[in-house]
Formats: C-alpha cells, structure tokens, sequence
C-alpha cells in the first residue's frame, strides 16, 4: 500500500519534507564562502602591503606569499601565521632571493618572524658585474693585467673561476667570516705580480648591501658555488618583517 504524504490545515498534501536539510546546507555554503573570501582578502591586502615595502628596500621586484592554512584562523588560535616566503628574481645588481619566516606575529606593533632561512644567489653575469667594480684604479702600471674580466662557477670543485688579465684563469673559494662573505683565491700573485687586496669587494660589497636590504636579524650563514652562480645561506631570528 502507497504512503500518503501528511495533510495540512487547508487539507492538501504537504511535500515539502527535507527542506530544512537544505537551507542548512546553502547556510553553510555560505558562511564557508564568506570565510574563503575574508581569509584572501587578508591574504592579498597583507601580501601587498608587505610586496611594496620589500620592493622599494631591495631595488627590484618582490613576492610574498603566506602558507597553505587559512591565516584567519592561524591569527585566531595561535596569533601568529605559519610561514610567510619572500621571493625576488632580482635584477642585475641584486641577487636571486628566497626567504621564509616561520612563526609570524604581531608584537608592540611590530611584525616578527619567530625564525627565517633562505639563500640569495648571484648569477655568472652578476658575478663579473660585481667583480669588475673591485677592479684596480686605470692608473695602475698593473691594472689591465689583474683585472678581473670574467667569472664562472665551478659547482663541482666548490671554486670561482675568475680570468685576471685574460692572462690566466684562478680559483676562488667563498666562505663566511663574522656573518660576511669572503672570498679566497687560491693564489695571491699572477706571473709575478701581487693581486691587488679587495680584487673581489665588488662581488662581497653586493652581498653586504643586499643582506642589509633584507629584514632586520637576517645574516649570512654559509655560502658554495652551484651550477648557475653563488648561492648565499641566509639565517635569522626574530627577524623585524616592519
């Protein structure tokens, strides 16, 4: 025997049954909506604030982006966001850079990454760039034989090949001392004649004010040679973000 559906006041049958199963599901689908839209609203208006800053600090263009969990939510349970990167493909006088801060927060009005790490790499073409400012003065009797002409990375010996004079070429090992970048050739003369001291402080000197652009509490930490130029480890704690 058929069910009948239930008869109202008015004596018709009322098949109005599940409704409020499915008000419930467009509220829901709503206030998820509305969730959606606030936590990339925030995304957008705090990534760019921050892209503009950072942009005008380094002198080339720069991203951020913040972690895959909704920042909304990660500011109201812990009031701090997970991870915060910063990328810039650099331009000819400032590196490569890729930097997260984990753990940021607001403090005193200030926004502070709990820790960061990342690298800053300077090209082949950044290299000899950099180099060519550490050349000797033109007046020196020897400059045209120890200037530095052209670098190129030696990923596999961990050296710097520079060509001096177009006489010969030398190997020069990077490292960090006292939070700086060195560079060390492996010889310190050239048919006789001394290298001039700082032949590379154009490479260290772009390193130096690129960190110095970077958030407060960012230094150096290491530095090698890979394929496509000199990759610089970056490290930091309570890194001042504004």
């Amino acid at each position: 025997m058929r069910r009948r559906d239930p008869i109202d006041r008015r004596g018709r049958r009322d098949r109005r049954r599940g409704g409020c199963g499915c008000s419930l599901l467009v509220l829901l689908l709503l206030v998820l909506g509305l969730a959606v839209a606030a936590d990339f609203g925030a995304r957008w208006y705090l990534a760019d604030r921050a892209e503009r800053e950072a942009s005008a600090r380094l002198g080339a263009p720069v991203s951020v982006r913040f972690g895959p969990t909704p920042i909304l939510w990660d500011l109201a349970t812990t009031r701090a966001v997970d991870t915060v990167r910063m990328t810039s493909p650099g331009d000819a006088g400032v590196p490569r850079i890729d930097v997260t801060g984990y753990s940021v927060r607001m403090v005193d009005g200030a926004i502070l990454a709990a820790s960061a790490d990342g690298t800053a790499t300077l090209s082949g073409d950044q290299l000899a760039a950099a180099a060519a400012e550490g050349n000797p003065a033109g007046d020196s009797p020897v400059a045209g034989l120890t200037q530095v002409r052209s670098v190129r990375p030696d990923a596999q010996a961990g050296l710097l090949r520079a060509d001096i004079g177009g006489i010969a070429e030398i190997g020069v090992a990077p490292g960090v001392s006292g939070g700086r970048l060195t560079l060390t050739p492996e010889q310190t003369e050239l048919i006789g004649i001394p290298l001039p001291d700082g032949l590379f402080s154009g490479i260290t000197g772009t390193v130096d004010s690129t960190v110095a652009a970077l958030p407060e509490g960012v230094s150096i930490h290491g530095a090698r040679v890979v394929p496509d130029g000199l990759e610089v480890a970056l490290i930091g704690t309570d890194v001042t973000l504004r």
